[in-house]
């Protein structure tokens, strides 16, 4: 039996697509395909449901993108909250 869950994501791409198999205790991305013992850190994970939140003041985004490919989140700035 699979596990999904959102607050986990792909060590490979950034994906939230991760799916726990209890038999063989591997985390399966199901975007990108890519099967690992591990999770994207903690730090990772952490800065991104901040950004996806509150934006990003500290101008990680473009960083945390370049290492994971497939965040599947939007972005916005502090001039664009502010304007809304």
């Amino acid at each position: 039996m699979a596990l999904i869950s959102k607050t986990n994501r792909c060590v490979v791409c950034g994906s939230s697509e991760v799916v726990f198999d209890k038999e063989s205790g591997l985390y399966r991305c199901a975007t990108c395909g890519a099967e690992s013992k591990e999770l994207m850190p903690v730090s990772d994970a952490a800065a991104i449901n901040r950004i996806a939140l509150l934006g990003d003041d500290e101008g990680r985004l473009e960083e945390l993108r370049q290492r994971y490919p497939r965040l599947d989140i939007t972005s916005w700035s502090q001039e664009n909250r502010l304007q809304l």
